[in-house]
């Protein structure tokens, strides 16, 4: 019997060390990225800087400004375009963590098809509920098997971003952080969602450029 719940522990054991495990993020990168939502296809550069606080999205879809999703560690968050307006929203929360894929769900590996149409093989991971009234889960998280790096993310409503450059310890500009006048002493609107884990939701909202 002993030796039966001795060889369960450690089969229990041998499953649980071999879930892969999502890499976290670098405390600073820059990723190049290929942003499908509605059929619409742009290039996003992620700029995520941890120990500055900042997270900075700058959307660039043919034919029109780019567009600037500024995020900052005091939960403030500027969406804007050069010489345009500026809608200020007060998240509440701060930026996602290099950590922010811990607890996520492995649901396997596949095989996907980037950019560059070159199939790339990818650990899988689910994390968070779909907003709405949309069912499933709120992000499903693509990495690289072989580099240990993301390759996709797909949100809950369809949109996703291929990842085409991976570049750690990269930084933005002082010129692309600045805020346009346009956002000086502008009045800020609060963002809420309902339930006990608003904070959670907030968080990966950020990431999904979903509350604008």
């Amino acid at each position: 019997m002993l030796c039966a719940r001795v060889l369960t522990s450690i089969a229990t054991l041998t499953v649980a060390i071999a879930v892969p495990q999502p890499t976290p993020w670098p405390e600073v990168f820059h990723a190049y990225m290929l942003k499908h939502r509605n059929g619409e296809v742009g290039h996003t550069d992620l700029f995520y800087d941890w120990p500055a606080g900042g997270n900075l999205h700058i959307d660039r879809i043919p034919g029109q400004p780019p567009f600037f999703d500024n995020e900052r560690q005091n939960g403030s968050t500027y969406y804007y375009t050069p010489g345009g307006s500026c809608k200020v929203i007060e998240m509440g929360v701060g930026l996602l963590p290099p950590n922010w894929l811990d607890g996520a769900e492995y649901i396997g590996n596949q095989t996907v098809r980037s950019a560059s149409d070159k199939s790339v093989n990818c650990h899988v991971w689910t994390k968070g509920d779909a907003m709405g009234n949309a069912t499933g889960p709120f992000i499903t998280y693509y990495e690289n098997i072989e580099t240990k790096t993301p390759a996709r993310w797909r949100f809950f409503d369809g949109m996703y971003f291929d990842i085409l450059r991976w570049e750690p310890g990269k930084q933005a500009s002082p010129e692309q952080w600045q805020l346009p006048p346009s956002c000086l002493n502008k009045s800020a609107s609060s963002s809420s969602i309902p339930g006990e884990d608003a904070h959670k939701a907030m968080r990966e909202a950020r990431l999904a450029h979903l509350i604008i």
